[in-house]
């Protein structure tokens, strides 16, 4: 008969029953069907986390209208999500037939954009143009020809994701959707959530939860309102110096303005490459023009608005953004700093000693602001 293992003996010391090894063999199973599943799921879950990131955003919103008006916070959250989704509807729909026009315009004249570039290159650094794109023996275009090579990957890379008009519709409908959800009660998840936890840990995951409420509704907020400034002044811009497809260009610069580091320079490569159609001295002028505008956001706008709510080292940023870019493609890309974020916030929260430094992004909390786990900042 076997002797039962005494009390007081720690678990390094109990010697292992069966039962431990089929619990810990249910817990791999269980663990790698997840990952399995979670895989096959990925696009659903980040459209989701969007979703998520919109909600939290509608749902601070939502507060601040509930305290100019005596409504109910259901009407105000919808007025809230279906304004802001009705705005972007109207201004697509308003500058829909000058987009569409402009954007066949950039198709059709960056082929010439590219081969002017190679024509000002071999002129001025042909070794920079034999290390870019060896001599082809069919002649032609060779920078063309490069970028002919690479064009399928890239635009698998970039809009694999959208090969579906239904896909994309029915994951914009989600991401509405699940932000009207929760700007409506985000209290009826948190409860929920913080009740699947053991009684003794609530408090540390209610405070967790505030914490990842307030940095990702700040991040959101902020890189919407500097998506909108950076396409509205560099539509202006352009236009202004004379650039081909103004419009489409700024609404890009917009767009990819949601990645941070890398999204500023993929947006100002076919703006220089429309401007050296006209001149290589335009081109070079337009560079200048992106720096510009990127230094102020950089110095001006981003500080303004972030208000000492999140600094995450560069050097973790450009990482995430290429490991999610590498697994997930484009749309890991635009999740990859929110995520980071949330994976920080969650190691201070469970894992870090609170005597330790705060972290950068908490350390202006710490010098007079609430910490994460008092409560919303306002």
């Amino acid at each position: 008969m076997r002797p039962t293992p005494s009390l007081s003996e720690s678990p390094a010391e109990r010697p292992l029953t069966r039962g431990d090894l089929v619990r810990a063999s249910l817990l791999v199973i269980a663990t790698l069907v997840g990952l399995q599943l979670l895989w096959s799921a990925r696009l659903l879950v980040m459209t989701a986390f969007l979703g998520i990131l919109f909600g939290l955003s509608a749902a601070r919103a939502t507060d601040y209208l509930m305290t100019k008006v005596k409504v109910k916070r259901e009407v105000v959250a919808a007025f809230v999500v279906l304004g802001v989704t009705g705005l972007l509807i109207l201004v697509f729909a308003w500058s829909g037939p000058t987009l569409i026009e402009q954007s066949q315009d950039l198709r059709t004249k960056l082929p010439e954009a590219v081969e002017k570039v190679e024509l000002w290159v071999a002129t001025k650094q042909p070794d920079l143009l034999n290390a870019f794109a060896p001599p082809d023996s069919l002649g032609g275009s060779r920078l063309g020809a490069a970028v002919s090579k690479h064009a399928p990957t890239l635009t698998n890379f970039a809009f694999g994701f959208l090969q579906s008009t239904l896909l994309v519709a029915a994951g914009l409908v989600m991401v509405v959707f699940l932000a009207l959800y929760i700007a409506a009660d985000p209290d009826v998840y948190r409860r929920g959530f913080l009740m699947m936890v053991p009684t003794e840990r609530r408090e540390r995951f209610s405070r967790l939860l505030t914490a990842l409420a307030t940095t990702l509704r700040t991040w959101f907020a902020t890189q919407l309102i500097a998506m909108l400034v950076i396409g509205v002044v560099t539509t202006i811009v352009l236009a202004l110096l004379g650039v081909r497809a103004a419009l489409p260009l700024g609404v890009l610069a917009g767009i990819f303005e949601f990645v941070p580091n890398i999204g500023p320079l993929l947006s100002a490569i076919p703006a220089v490459l429309m401007a050296f159609v006209d001149s290589p001295q335009k081109a070079m002028l337009v560079v200048g023009v992106y720096w510009g505008i990127q230094f102020l956001e950089n110095n001006l706008l981003i500080p303004y608005l972030m208000r000492e709510q999140l600094s995450i080292p560069p050097a973790m940023t450009l990482l995430a953004q290429v490991v999610m870019a590498y697994v997930f493609g484009f749309l890991g890309l635009f999740v990859a700093i929110p995520l980071l974020a949330t994976a920080l916030v969650t190691v201070r929260t469970f894992w870090v000693d609170d005597d330790l430094p705060p972290l950068p992004m908490f350390a202006a909390q710490h010098s007079g602001n609430p910490t994460p786990g008092d409560g919303p900042s306002t």
